[in-house]
């Protein structure tokens, strides 16, 4: 069942299908009955299907005709309330696009004139708008049958739609995504952001932001077209036609609901309320979703029966009217996705305004933080460091060497302790024996001598034997003391041993860390030559990049100027349209002043024949007079004189 909302007057509601003209017209169905008891635009088609009156268009005089134009056969696009065709203009010899009303026997002579009104409402809309990312208006004209047609520039390109669907067949083929084809489609879009700001200044809402409607061209210009059912909303109420139907728009891929096109209209402008600029910003941040994610946040199935286009349009309203949260477009970059999820905002009071969209992309593309977005410490700095590329490239490297060194100098520093160590006690373990030995020497001495003194005493006869025992002992002393200065210098033959192969181990180790200081070294400086030639590569793609944006600029500047001298041309040619009309007004006025004095003339000449015929009348009846007077006079008294002072009789003065 199809609900009315509470729009604007000039905006009926609709939540859903409506019914065809033939449903309309053979309204059997109780359902259909329903369904026009709460549609208003519904009402008002069936009132204009029994009503064949024309509703007669307030157009301009002095409209240039079709007769100006080379039309071809066939259009090349049709959509719901008009044609496209690619004329010729003969005046000036340039192609242009002519944009007429659609033109159905079967419509209602209603629905005609609604859509004459609309194309004449469309150049009224364009009139306000002189804008580089926005389709320029040229003239407006008039059929010698009575319907208008607008004259447009031919923007040359290809239609976004198409540009999206070939990255989608290139990722199929690769089975990989082409993020940075789509980041530069992203760069291109911010003419049209920065389009729908300058109109939403003027007071304009497009109302059908698709990427059908976004023209790419060979050097990434963007254009804005098809503002057919834009709203003006300085307009007065109920000037401006209004048209909701459920029909295919003019790519044929999408079906017009209420003013829009799904799935790029938000919530509200599906209900049919009162245009606003929320409405851009949301169709235009579906158009960024599908640029980077690669479909749109309802995905939009396109049905070719009846029941089907009904079920998806249900499904669509369903989704709109839910809960869900959609899937950020870029889980990895949630500045971007951020920035997209707040132009599609389900309440209109969270969205972006276009101005705002226009900051925060370039904020985003320039590398600059974006206004909107809340950054964590870890954030910031990632952020710095791909701004700064070069700079943390050279900090890094250098915390890097220096790393590496204070490593090397501990080890250096490690190694020379334990080799002083090492030398320590090997010195030590010389000095025990060294000691040992010479006791051992003394205690021998001793033995010689005491046994010396035994074999004297022996030869002397004396009692040798104690001297011969003392003597004995000393030398065994002597022998166990020669045994430990013999082990003591293989301990310390042992450790001096140790000592020479840990030195040399830590030698080998130093020569090592020395080497790989030196790679290390090497390394540095070989980061080096590639941080600058990083560095001279960025400065040249600056280079290119400032180069490339100057010759957009350039470019820009010419089609400013080509559109400035299209407009000042425009404004010569609306002067001397007004000086002719004004001419052709004193023609006439003197036609009609010459007109006025022949008639003067004419009346004159008449009373003048009138005045000669009443003068001949009189001169006529003086006559008959006198010839009376001479009759009379004749008859009674012939012999009578006439009077001294009128020899000839009496005369008349005849009257002028």
């Amino acid at each position: 069942m199809l609900v009315a909302m509470e729009t604007d007057r000039t905006m009926p509601g609709m939540s859903g299908p409506h019914p065809t003209i033939a449903q309309l017209r053979n309204a059997t169905d109780a359902g259909i009955h329903e369904h026009v008891a709460s549609c208003e635009m519904c009402q008002s088609v069936m009132a204009a299907d029994g009503d064949d009156t024309p509703i007669p268009l307030d157009l301009p005089k002095g409209l240039v005709s079709e007769n100006a134009f080379k039309w071809p056969s066939d259009p090349i696009a049709k959509g719901g309330m008009a044609q496209i065709f690619a004329g010729e203009d003969r005046r000036l010899g340039r192609t242009v696009i002519l944009k007429t009303p659609r033109d159905d026997e079967a419509l209602p002579a209603g629905m005609t004139d609604m859509f004459q009104r609309r194309v004449s409402a469309e150049a009224r809309v364009l009139a306000k708008l002189q804008h580089p990312s926005i389709v320029t208006l040229y003239e407006l004209g008039k059929a010698s049958v009575g319907w208008p047609f607008c004259v447009l520039e031919k923007v040359d390109g290809i239609a976004l739609r198409d540009r999206l669907d070939e990255l989608s067949e290139q990722e199929e083929r690769d089975a990989k995504p082409h993020t940075r084809e789509r980041l530069e489609l992203l760069s291109n879009l911010v003419s049209i952001a920065e389009a729908l700001a300058y109109a939403h200044e003027r007071r304009v809402v497009h109302r059908d932001v698709t990427p059908n409607n976004i023209i790419l061209g060979k050097r990434g210009e963007a254009t804005l077209i098809d503002w057919g059912i834009a709203r003006d909303l300085d307009a007065p109420s109920g000037v401006e036609p209004s048209i909701h139907d459920i029909s295919p728009s003019m790519s044929g891929r999408m079906v017009t609901i209420s003013a829009g096109t799904p799935p790029y209209i938000p919530l509200e402008q599906s209900q049919g309320r009162k245009a606003d600029p929320s409405f851009d910003v949301y169709s235009f941040g579906v158009c960024l979703y599908e640029v980077v994610a690669g479909k749109t946040p309802f995905v939009w199935k396109v049905a070719s029966s009846a029941g089907g286009r009904t079920a998806q349009i249900d499904a669509f309203m369903a989704w709109l009217q839910s809960d869900d949260a959609v899937p950020p477009a870029q889980p990895r970059d949630k500045e971007l996705s951020g920035i997209i999820a707040r132009a599609m905002a389900r309440n209109p009071a969270d969205r972006f305004t276009a101005e705002e969209l226009v900051r925060a992309l370039k904020q985003y593309l320039t590398g600059d933080l974006v206004f909107s977005h809340r950054y964590s410490l870890t954030g910031r700095l990632a952020r710095w460091a791909r701004q700064h590329k070069a700079a943390t490239v050279t900090a890094m490297f250098l915390v890097a060497a220096a790393v590496a060194g204070a490593l090397v100098w501990a080890q250096m520093q490690k190694q020379a302790k334990e080799e002083a160590e090492l030398r320590a006690v090997a010195s030590a373990a010389q000095a025990d024996a060294s000691e040992k030995q010479r006791l051992a020497d003394e205690a021998s001495r001793d033995a010689d001598a005491a046994n010396a003194r035994a074999e004297q005493a022996l030869r002397e006869g004396k009692d040798a034997k104690a001297l011969k025992a003392e003597a004995d002992k000393k030398r065994r002393a002597a022998e166990a003391t020669r045994k430990e200065a013999e082990a003591a210098a293989t301990q310390a033959k042992g450790t001096a041993d140790e000592a020479v192969k840990r030195f040399q181990q830590a030698m080998k180790e130093k020569d090592q860390a020395n080497a790989e200081r030196d790679a290390a070294k090497q390394a540095r400086e070989q980061a080096e030559r590639e941080r600058e030639a990083a560095r001279a590569s960025q400065t040249a793609a600056e280079k290119d990049r400032d180069a490339a944006k100057a010759a957009r600029d350039a470019a820009d500047r010419e089609r400013d100027a080509a559109k400035q001298t299209a407009a000042a041309a425009e404004a010569e040619r609306n002067a001397a349209r007004a000086a002719r009309e004004a001419s052709d007004k004193e023609r006439d006025a003197a036609r009609s002043a010459q007109t006025a004095a022949e008639k003067e003339r004419d009346a004159a000449i008449s009373a003048r024949s009138n005045v000669e015929k009443e003068r001949d009348e009189a001169r006529r009846k003086v006559q008959e007079l006198e010839q009376q007077l001479r009759e009379r006079g004749g008859r009674g008294g012939r012999d009578r004189e006439p009077p001294p002072d009128d020899e000839s009789g009496p005369t008349t003065q005849p009257t002028p």
